[in-house]
């Protein structure tokens, strides 16, 4: 069996193998608009930090794609498409198998997952929500054919991920969030915009987090000045104790959000679940329709999402395959 790079000449199979998937629900993935966005997507582009490798079966049975990046320890698994009149014959098998050499060889690695932080990010529709997507596919659908096939082919849980979702149209505030804001209020905790202007401490709350995205999207929206978007905070007489944000509308109608995070020294008051609360008000007041996210199977996190009326629409698996002799 031969596999083929991708390139301009042989796309146009891929894009179909791939349209034909998502057409069949096969895969999750929202579609790509044409034959140039898809090419785009998944040939490797020398100005991009992104390292891609895409193959085609020779007779255009199938193709696969994976990346890397420079420096990390780990390359990525993107997709396995085989066409449906010729699945169950090993053909998926034999292009994971080259695929995963020309992954380990170009990238020097000893380990592929299939994770959320591949930087391939796969936009999917939510099942049974017309036109309502999330940005990213956090790992492999456990309801799918794809898990047992990479099970069978040495690939390991090592985490589970939940994807939730909310309609916005009929959310209102739950009594306890709104009891629970009161008191706050009494404590001389509010839940407000961040203001530079009335607020300090901001800075020094984000870096106690040690996450290097929250230091990037949050800092860098509230760096923007008055043209950034809005932040919502908890506040203890102006000092910044929490936040979440920054708050956004996606075309798609998908109420957008980085994170949300409480400084250890104020945990324990349920901070967190009157800002999210305000923040599912907060987006829908800004015209959003609905909000979607995902969080570990154990994360406390998911105890504050269900208390605010979001539900679990899939279950995702975090998978890892590792080799011994590098």
């Amino acid at each position: 069996m031969k596999f083929l790079d991708l390139n301009q000449e042989n796309a146009g199979i891929a894009f179909e193998l791939f349209e034909d998937a998502v057409k069949a629900k096969e895969v999750l993935f929202r579609p790509l608009e044409n034959q140039s966005a898809f090419s785009g997507f998944f040939m490797e582009n020398q100005a991009d930090e992104v390292h891609k490798i895409t193959i085609l079966e020779e007779h255009g049975w199938g193709f696969a794609s994976g990346c890397f990046l420079n420096g990390e320890d780990r390359a990525y698994l993107s997709v396995i498409v085989v066409k449906k009149e010729m699945q169950g014959r090993g053909i998926g098998k034999a292009m994971l198998a080259c695929l995963e050499d020309r992954l380990r060889k170009e990238s020097k690695v000893s380990r592929i997952e299939i994770v959320f932080f591949n930087p391939m990010m796969f936009s999917w529709y939510i099942p049974g929500k017309k036109k309502a997507d999330h940005p990213n596919a956090p790992g492999v659908d456990v309801g799918s054919n794809a898990y047992l096939f990479f099970k069978n082919c040495k690939y390991r849980d090592f985490a589970m991920q939940n994807s939730y979702y909310l309609d916005l149209n009929d959310y209102l505030v739950p009594d306890f969030a709104a009891d629970l804001i009161e008191e706050l209020e009494k404590e001389g905790i509010t839940i407000e915009v961040y203001d530079s202007g009335r607020h300090y401490g901001m800075e020094e709350m984000i870096h106690k987090f040690h996450n290097p995205l929250w230091e990037r999207d949050i800092l860098g929206e509230t760096a923007k000045g008055e043209h950034s978007r809005p932040i919502l905070i908890a506040a203890h007489n102006g000092k910044v104790i929490g936040f979440t944000g920054p708050l956004d509308v996606e075309k798609s109608g998908r109420g957008f959000f980085c994170g949300i995070g409480v400084d250890p020294d104020y945990r324990g008051k349920k901070i967190s679940t009157a800002l999210f609360c305000r923040l599912c008000t907060s987006l829908k007041e800004m015209g959003a329709d609905f909000m979607s996210l995902f969080t570990g199977e154990n994360n406390p996190a998911r105890n504050i999402y269900e208390a605010a009326g979001f539900r679990i629409v899939r279950t995702w698996a975090d998978m890892r395959k590792e080799w011994k002799d590098r």
